[in-house]
């Protein structure tokens, strides 16, 4: 009788381990598919497109190099960031930042 027992909770240890694996395979992939979509927004900014940086910057695209943007954060102040850097975008249709002080 210890052997039916043994035998169930391999099968048992086997289906857990193939769920386990399956899972990761899938949330793999779908982090994969986002960063793709993001890349190919990266690539597809022109000037005066807003973007948001690492921390929380703002700026407009003001420039390109080869694998970096030029981006303006400030009146007179461009710095250069890694395209792999670009965390957001702002739409250009919204204010980047809603409400104000009242």
């Amino acid at each position: 009788m210890n052997t039916a027992a043994q035998g169930g909770s391999g099968m048992f240890f086997f289906l857990i381990i193939a769920a386990m694996f399956i899972f990761i395979l899938f949330s793999g992939r779908g982090q994969k598919k986002r960063e793709e979509q993001r890349m190919a927004k990266v690539n597809a900014l022109q000037k005066g497109d807003g973007v948001i940086l690492p921390g929380g910057v703002v700026g407009t695209v003001a420039g390109f190099k080869d694998n970096a943007l030029e981006v303006k954060i400030a009146e007179n102040v461009k710095i250069t960031v890694l395209k792999s850097g670009i965390v957001g975008f702002v739409n250009s249709n919204e204010p980047a930042a809603k409400g104000g002080s009242n």
